[in-house]
């Protein structure tokens, strides 16, 4: 295939390799592969995802492309491509690609969060040229299980929580990258500053997360060192009149447990999708609403997702025209904290909608499982055969969010 998106480990176009690569955005799971020595091809990305690249690999060369405007670009066979970007709604950066070449039309939608302009795609002149002939879907909660709530209606649920034990340390587990505007509205309501490491906060200002240099000055203090390090004394002194604080997931009930010795009031927050997973291991919060989920240890969980739950993902397909639809996260088939078993969620979704096939990957290979009158049918794995529309996906294990 001679385009790669998200995925960077093949061989250069001299050995059959893609000859363009794309990145939907930054997070990890989505760069493996590309570093700073990777030389393979011709690499595009969103204007915020390229200067996050950059952070991490000063000598990566990223050519940008601007939102929504056709791109034109050409192939070394002479074959010419256009590339849309489109608002992927997940982090900041964070773009679907619509691709438009000798394959057809591809809509690769890499991690999304479904915005009501996601509803205007199929009016997009380079549909009406050429068909849409595949989507390259963003599957992380492909299952009825998952109904995470708008993001800002859980906001204000933790906003609500947080309020009626102000002034405290709130300490906040993300990635990365993400979270952002969950992260400045609570500033901003709360009216206190946010703590974030020295390599956040260079994300924070490449992202533009925050707006102008004012406002990122005036609530964002740079610190490095973990909670579980601060001295007793200082952390005690924050929670007298209260802050947020960006820690990891590993380390948010480490940071609890030094708040506690420190006598520290302190308020553990886990803003996350996979809440919904965690439900029946969590007991629900009784001084709030549903939204809140709370742990053995005090750590509050909420359903707040930077991807689409399963209503949203039919919501989506039924927007575009009824095509085959590529899974980009392969089916797991355990059920754990952070994953589940993706075969029932997969034909419930070719039930609830008209898509004519799902192609997705496991450890057996790639399989096809075809919609027919109603019933299913699946396929035998076909194994070693690239994708035949010009695209290759990334098969990304996305972590959430």
């Amino acid at each position: 295939a001679p385009i790669a998106v998200d995925s960077f480990n093949h061989p250069g176009p001299e050995q059959g390799g893609p000859q363009i690569f794309f990145c939907s955005h930054a997070h990890d799971d989505h760069l493996k592969g590309l570093g700073k020595k990777w030389r393979k091809g011709r690499l595009f990305a969103s204007e915020i995802t390229s200067r996050l690249l950059k952070l991490r690999w000063p000598q990566l060369d990223v050519t940008v492309l601007q939102m929504e405007q056709v791109h034109t670009i050409s192939l070394e066979t002479g074959l010419e491509i256009q590339v849309y970007l489109i608002d992927a709604n997940h982090v900041p950066g964070s773009v679907m690609f619509l691709f438009s070449g000798y394959f057809g039309s591809v809509l690769y939608t890499g991690d999304f969060r479904l915005h009501s302009q996601h509803a205007e795609i199929c009016t997009l002149q380079m549909l009406r040229d050429k068909e849409l002939s595949r989507i390259y879907l963003d599957n992380t909660y492909c299952d009825p299980r998952f109904c995470q709530p708008p993001r800002v209606d859980v906001t204000k649920a933790i906003l609500r929580r947080l309020k009626k034990k102000w002034p405290c340390i709130v300490f906040i587990s993300s990635y990365k990258l993400g979270k952002e505007e969950l992260l400045l509205q609570l500033c901003r309501r709360l009216r206190t500053k946010l703590i974030v490491s020295e390599e956040r906060c260079r994300s924070l200002v490449a992202s533009e997360a925050f707006g102008d240099g004012a406002e990122m000055e005036r609530l964002v203090q740079r610190h490095n060192a973990e909670p579980s390090k601060w001295p007793e004394e200082l952390l005690y002194r924050e929670s007298l009149t209260g802050c947020i604080w960006l820690v990891s997931r590993a380390n948010l009930r480490k940071a609890m447990l030094r708040a506690s010795d420190s006598g520290a009031a302190a308020h553990g927050v886990q803003a996350t999708g996979w809440a919904e997973q965690m439900r029946k291991d969590l007991r629900p919060s009784f001084e709030d609403d549903e939204h809140c989920l709370v742990s053995d240890d005090g750590i509050c969980s909420f359903s707040y997702s930077d991807h689409s739950s399963y209503l949203e993902l039919v919501q989506f397909l039924q927007f575009l025209p009824a095509v085959p639809v590529t899974f980009l996260t392969p089916l797991r088939h355990v059920e754990s904290e952070f994953s589940y078993d993706g075969n029932a969620g997969m034909f419930q979704l070719l039930e609830d909608t008209g898509v004519p096939s799902i192609r997705h990957y496991d450890q057996g290979g790639k399989r096809d499982h075809y919609r027919k009158n109603g019933s299913r049918n699946s396929l035998a794995p076909k194994r070693g055969h690239p994708e035949k529309d010009g695209l290759e996906g990334s098969g990304a294990e996305n972590g959430g969010g």
